[in-house]
């Protein structure tokens, strides 16, 4: 009876431990830069739940989405919640930078304009999509227009609901969607 409890104990853990890593399909991430992506949700999570006034980081992820899908519906315009402009500006710094974004200058000439749609963070992408009708939809997006066009910023506030925010995973894709709209 011990065995049998003790094996149902650890099961559970390792299930639960499998959404709380980022899962790098085919070795696309180094070690160094999985750390990059773990301290990019640990930010983007304490920012939102420190704008929304929560622990519960899948509240206040939904949270934020609703007043996108809010801001977008009557202002055409996406909030930004505090502190993310210094984050915007400490993720250019990261070594895995380069493997999510691109950038290119926009007006005025010193504004830099990040932009989504490497080939690594596609590939990362197309894999979580396999598991995800949303994810593999937002991946097959991206994979056409390497950038975020205006409806996929709309589908992807509106269908929040349709990813795991429990998921590391799903965080970071929401953190690196915001991330980049941020600089726009």
């Amino acid at each position: 009876m011990k065995k049998t409890i003790l094996i149902l104990i650890l099961t559970i853990f390792s299930a639960c431990e499998k959404t709380a890593e980022i899962e790098n399909p085919n070795g696309i991430f180094t070690k160094s830069e999985i750390s990059d992506l773990n301290w990019i949700i640990n930010e983007f999570d304490q920012i939102l739940e420190s704008e929304y006034k929560t622990n519960v980081v899948e509240k206040a992820y939904k949270d934020y989405s609703s007043e996108v899908w809010k801001g977008l519906s009557e202002r055409q315009s996406i909030p930004i919640p505090n502190g993310i402009d210094s984050l915007t500006r400490k993720i250019k710094k990261l070594g895995v930078f380069s493997k999510i974004w691109s950038t290119w200058k926009g007006k005025p000439e010193d504004s830099e304009i990040y932009n989504i749609g490497q080939e690594p963070y596609l590939i990362y992408l197309k894999e979580l999509g396999k598991e995800s009708d949303f994810i593999e939809d937002y991946a097959q997006s991206l994979s056409n227009t390497r950038d975020i066009m205006p409806s996929i910023v709309a589908g992807f506030a509106k269908n929040i609901d349709n990813i795991d925010l429990k998921d590391k995973n799903s965080r970071l894709i929401f953190s690196v969607h915001y991330l980049t709209l941020f600089t726009r």
